[in-house]
């Protein structure tokens, strides 16, 4: 009786300490900032998502800084925007400070697997980290400081190259730390045929645009281009331009906007016509959710324990309900336009996630053997007990066990689910109508004297209302 006391209560601590994490998840904790977005109810969204950070988790904090920003921008408040920014930059200098090195190791992070990935800090991914530089770009931009501009869409390749070591690193650790358990991801892979497993994988392959190559965002590109080609005040800013639009062309040969630039970057020269670009972000990217799967004897090497594991694995969700293109119309047909795709966030996100699923599967597969090796020593202290005992155990330890076998469903969800583009020719009467095509949605643009124009437009849904984020000069600022 004495020995069940003691299990009990050590279950009962367990479950004390352990349950009040599981209450509630971030899906819950942002439900309501969640709608006030969906809605273009912006003012309280911004709210919700400043008080995340504020009295949140502090794990999360980097992921709703990312939220607070994004919702300043269509506010145009962009010094709010910018501060919010800063910090979530704080929060990955942080983790990934000199020289990518973590306070926490990714071997270590990996062996921790007791509970749910939601218990570990979010770090982002590497097309929020992307994006993050592109809007802080736009922002700096927005309020005349190029040279600050210049900085931020210097760090979106450093993103890029960061991530490319971060991944070789962590992928290594995860196929070490497999090996150890006996299990083989590679060989299962191959061999998951018919599998659910391998449903999952083709679904996300079917949503990659075969062009398409890691980590590769053609926003953030592109924007770079703009900015030395048309701002550009020495011979190298062109060089910049075209090393950037030489890689853009190489993905869109038949844009005829892409290849002028292309043709001027290469000639060195600025244009003789006043321009206006629209870009246009449009819908809502995917969004993690959870599948379980069970864990097939294929991934088992012969001399695991193991038969098989439950899996809780995150799953994109699309978000269909957007505005799918946007009308540019001056006061003739000669700068009469439609944005066209230029970064498809659906293929982005799904190219990152695919690339990273063997890391979430070791994740997984490790928190599954973890638990059940707690499971295993709970059960085994009670085995010489009566039945109602050992009834109880068993029934106390695996309600525990499934209620921490969750998937991360945290991400940056204000992101877009496109990004288009047009280039016109700068209308005499400096007015634009932008138009959702087959919608009432209508809005009227002043543009100011510059020579080159930047527009970005931003649509939530086919439902809400066009918001101009920002507007501002492409042209070379004064010392």
């Amino acid at each position: 009786m004495k020995r069940f006391q003691k299990v009990g209560e050590s279950l009962t601590l367990a479950l004390l300490v352990f349950l009040p994490a599981c209450v509630t998840s971030h899906y819950d904790r942002t439900e309501n900032f969640t709608f006030s977005w969906k809605i273009g109810d912006f003012e309280q969204a911004a709210k919700e998502a400043e008080n995340l950070a504020e009295s949140g988790p502090k794990r999360d904090r980097m992921l709703y800084r990312m939220e607070e920003g994004a919702t300043k921008r269509l506010r145009r408040d962009h010094q709010g925007s910018v501060r919010a920014f800063q910090e979530v930059s704080a929060h990955y200098d942080k983790w990934f400070g000199v020289h990518l090195r973590s306070k926490t190791k990714i071997s270590e992070e990996l062996i921790s697997s007791i509970g749910t990935p939601e218990w570990k800090p979010y770090k982002s991914r590497v097309y929020e980290r992307v994006m993050l530089r592109l809007y802080q770009a736009l922002n700096f931009m927005e309020l005349g400081k190029q040279g600050r501009a210049r900085a931020e869409i210097f760090k979106t390749r450093q993103a890029v190259q960061d991530a490319k070591e971060l991944w070789n690193a962590e992928l290594t650790a995860s196929r070490e730390l497999m090996s150890k358990r006996g299990i083989d991801l590679e060989k299962g892979f191959n061999r998951a045929e018919a599998d659910q497993l391998k449903e999952e994988t083709d679904r996300l392959k079917a949503m990659i645009p075969s062009d398409l190559g890691d980590y590769v965002n053609p926003a953030a590109i592109y924007l770079e281009a703009l900015y030395f080609l048309h701002g550009g005040t020495q011979r190298d800013d062109y060089e910049k331009a075209f090393f950037s639009l030489r890689q853009l062309y190489a993905l869109y040969p038949e844009n005829l906007w892409i290849r002028e630039d292309y043709e001027q970057a290469r000639k060195g020269t600025s244009s003789e016509e006043d321009l206006t670009y629209v870009f246009f972000e449009t819908g809502r990217a995917p969004v993690r959710r959870e599948k379980r799967f069970d864990l097939p004897l294929i991934f088992l090497s012969e001399t695991s324990r193991l038969p098989y594991a439950g899996l809780a694995l995150p799953t994109l969700v699309t978000n269909d309900n957007f505005l799918e293109t946007l009308e540019v119309r001056g006061q003739n047909e000669s700068s009469w336009s439609r944005t066209v795709p230029l970064a498809d966030m659906d293929g982005i996100v799904a190219k990152e996630f695919a690339k990273d699923y063997p890391i979430e599967m070791t994740k997984a597969i490790t928190g599954s053997l973890a638990k059940g090796g707690l499971q295993y020593l709970a059960t085994d202290a009670v085995r010489s007990e009566k039945e109602p005992v050992r009834a109880v155990t068993g029934v106390a330890v695996g309600a525990f066990s499934q209620s921490i076998t969750r998937s991360d469903w945290r991400s940056w969800s204000t992101l877009p689910k496109q990004i288009q583009f047009c280039k016109i020719k700068t209308p005499a009467s400096r007015e634009l109508t932008l138009r959702g095509v087959r919608t009432n949605l209508v809005k009227k643009v002043s543009l100011g004297p510059e020579k080159t124009k930047l527009l970005w437009i931003r649509s939530i849904s086919a439902h809400t209302p066009l918001i101009l984020v920002n507007s501002f000069s492409m042209d070379p600022q004064s010392p």
